[in-house]
């Protein structure tokens, strides 16, 4: 009976039926088939999303629409800008570096996309480089998002595979900065090649007409004093984030709360830029974001459970672990599965649906579930960029203002230059991955 579920659940999704509706019909399906009382689909569902530590996640996705809205987020691009800004290539390096502390934030990839695309893509324009590679390198720059704690995919695998969001937030860390680092080398070395950037334009030496190159250093360093006062309370709310959940002092949910009062405070009377009246807007852009993920995932639990019930995942690890191949193939075969269910599933959807199958296969395969689950918020984030699900992409051709098919090849490249290194050492070395646990 499951496999007409889940026939029916591709086929659905494959016709671009919502995911949340796509998963609610295929599940009804089965306990319908089973003869099994088909009200639980809806107890299920709510027994899913009802937990603490999933409010965690419109929490974290409200601060960054917050912070989007009340002027932190380009006060964190000008902070980072005072580091880069000098280097040719340095407004990419800029791009990247906000868009990791951004994910610091808000957790979420699309969000960074979207937030850093905004600010920074005309301005980037204006100073020659190409929009093209601007989009490409915001869509890349977004898997950072969800690897950097905190991270909506990191919390969701934390509950779904039963181990701590703490530890998951540390292990996503030394991923989340070898990307970056990774990330910004490629921007640089492209932009090297493009005669037409001037980065210069857009920190403070150009308003120094003077050819005192004292006065130039001068200027720069007092212009990165003034910006990084300017930014303290910015740069504040991460600390906040995560130096109240590794010390113990909050949970992750009462940490993503508090961002959200923090910033809401520092928009409304220290920036200014968050008006009462932009209030309602705020706030409505956090539920809109956070509405579908909670109902993908509250349909996807149930679509999870009657995979349980049906058995399909003990008899797909048994299957795969009397399979007579090294085991350096398993996890290739591992890796493969996540990056292409990443190319068609929201990555919430896919953890809630891939842990029960793949988890007790990686645990057979001696692979720690913090590695593991590193492994997978990183094929998944990997899909995210690449076609023909991609919403990164999408967003950032909105955000960025150009083709969706013009930035593709770019997006792509980065991130086998960048996601690709960074995936072959979290497979290869556990400790990688548990460094600061």
């Amino acid at each position: 009976m499951i496999g007409y579920a889940v026939g029916v659940l591709i086929t659905l999704i494959v016709l671009g039926v919502a995911l949340g509706y796509s998963f609610g019909s295929a599940t009804f399906l089965y306990f319908v088939l089973q003869d099994d009382n088909v009200g639980q689909v809806v107890s299920v569902a709510f027994r899913t999303i009802d937990s603490f530590t999933y409010l965690a996640i419109p929490f974290f996705l409200l601060a960054g629409s917050i912070m989007q809205n009340g002027g932190l987020s380009r006060r964190l691009i000008d902070f980072v800008g005072t580091f880069t800004g000098w280097l040719k290539g340095g407004m990419a390096a800029t791009l990247v570096g906000a868009g990791t502390l951004f994910g610091a934030i808000s957790g979420s990839s699309v969000a960074s996309v979207s937030a850093i695309g905004r600010i920074m893509s005309d301005g980037m324009a204006a100073r020659g480089y190409s929009r093209k590679f601007v989009g490409g390198l915001t869509a890349t720059s977004g898997i950072i998002g969800i690897l950097i704690p905190p991270s909506v995919p990191m919390i969701v695998y934390g509950t779904s595979a039963g181990v701590s969001i703490g530890d998951m937030f540390l292990a996503g860390i030394t991923s989340g900065l070898l990307m970056a680092v990774l990330l910004i080398l490629n921007a640089l070395l492209w932009a090297r090649r493009q005669p037409g950037i001037d980065d210069k334009a857009g920190i403070l030496l150009t308003r120094n007409t003077s050819n005192d190159n004292k006065n130039k250093r001068f200027d720069l360093f007092k212009g990165g004093i003034k910006r990084f006062g300017i930014a303290v309370p910015a740069l504040l709310t991460p600390v906040i984030i995560l130096g109240g959940i590794y010390s113990g002092t909050f949970t992750p949910t009462e940490s993503g709360a508090l961002a959200c009062a923090y910033a809401l405070l520092v928009g409304l009377f220290v920036y200014r830029e968050l008006r009462p009246s932009h209030l309602a807007k705020t706030f409505l852009d956090g539920i809109l974001a956070t509405a579908p993920i909670l109902f993908i995932i509250a349909l996807g639990g149930a679509f999870s459970r009657a995979l349980l019930l049906s058995g399909l995942p003990q008899k797909i690890a048994s299957s795969i672990g009397e399979l007579a191949v090294p085991n350096w193939v398993l996890i290739i075969l591992l890796n493969v599965v996540l990056l292409v269910v990443g190319m068609f599933v929201e990555e919430n959807t896919a953890i809630v649906i891939l842990v029960p199958l793949l988890a007790p296969i990686a645990e057979e395969l001696g692979i720690n579930l913090i590695q593991f689950g590193v492994i997978m918020v990183l094929n998944l984030g990997i899909g995210l960029v690449t076609p023909p699900f991609a919403p990164n992409l999408f967003v950032a051709a909105s955000a960025c203002n150009v083709p969706f098919h013009r930035m593709v090849k770019y997006a792509l490249k980065l991130t086998l230059l960048s996601a690709g290194p960074t995936l072959l050492i979290a497979n290869i070395f556990p400790t990688f991955s548990t460094w600061f646990i």
